[in-house]
């Protein structure tokens, strides 16, 4: 296989695994490790992992290591309050109001790389906000977030979008390190809110009785998706990247059906449908503009 090949299933399997990333942070509430300490346990177990590496690869790492934490920041953050989002929300409105990261790219590109907003990326907004109105015109109008869980999913897909922006702005940097730092800031990020909203530790004989499951999931199916996210986007272009991660809102959504009671019905349906024509029309954008940029 080819290095774009492989960057290519590994975004396929990224998208793949976040699909199923609001089973074990729900299960870790159920288990009685409640709210945002959910989330900070998942991560906590890849930042103990991380952290040695890092210290193992700083001779390396020096020369951009404060942009490597910056990106990091961004990106880890916003994995640990989407995360948070699905305790809060239905998983469809979760992962959908997320997904309207590409109207953020838009504008922060057009802000900082003063990159144009063409007519196809305004029909590409307008789906994209749209699917959201969609979603959330089920609470009245106007379509605002209703709850906690709404304003999580929207500040990560934007936080998310910052931090894609400034790691493709630093292309020095080697994906395993941007990894890393996403590892170490995800829990740390988190663990600072949960120390302050909820400052009452989980029992520890909680802790003990999900390690048996988790400890799998967190090594085998977290850290290696995570990585392989971050590996296609620093390979292949947004474009191609935006329509393969579009695998995430099907097994999210699909997986939510079955196993949870949450309404799945035309609403949904039609909002996922806009919001998924909004990220294959950037796709497809950014995939004619590389065409016409050949010799």
């Amino acid at each position: 296989m080819t290095r774009v090949a492989w960057a290519k299933a590994a975004s396929f399997y990224g998208g793949l695994l976040w699909g199923t990333f609001w089973i074990p942070v729900r299960e870790l509430d159920k288990a009685g490790i409640e709210g945002f300490w959910s989330v900070v346990f998942l991560y906590f177990l890849a930042t103990l992992v991380a952290v040695p590496v890092m210290a193992w690869r700083w001779r390396r790492t020096r020369a951009n290591f404060w942009r490597q934490q910056l990106a990091g920041l961004f990106l880890g953050t916003a994995a640990a309050i989407y995360a948070a989002a699905f305790l809060y929300t239905e998983v469809a409105t979760a992962v959908l109001l997320y997904y309207l990261a590409p109207v953020w790219g838009f504008l922060l590109a057009r802000l900082v790389l003063k990159d144009p907003i063409t007519p196809l990326r305004w029909i590409s907004m307008i789906l994209a906000l749209s699917g959201a109105a969609v979603i959330l015109g089920d609470e009245g109008w106007p379509p605002l977030p209703a709850n906690l869980g709404d304003w999580f999913a929207l500040a990560a897909g934007l936080l998310f979008v910052t931090g894609s922006l400034m790691m493709l702005s630093w292309p020095k940097i080697a994906p395993l390190d941007y990894s890393l730092s996403f590892f170490l800031w995800s829990g740390g990020s988190m663990l600072l809110a949960a120390l302050i909203l909820e400052p009452s530790l989980p029992p520890q004989e909680d802790l003990v009785a999900v390690l048996p499951w988790l400890l799998p999931f967190v090594l085998l199916g977290l850290m290696p998706g995570s990585f392989a996210a971050i590996y296609g986007a620093t390979i292949l272009n947004p474009g191609v990247v935006s329509i393969i991660y579009m695998s995430e809102i099907g097994v999210s959504i699909f997986l939510a059906a079955i196993l949870t009671n949450e309404p799945f019905g035309l609403r949904e349906i039609s909002g996922i449908a806009l919001i998924a024509l909004a990220a294959v029309a950037e796709g497809l954008f950014d995939l004619y503009r590389r065409a016409r940029a050949r010799p």
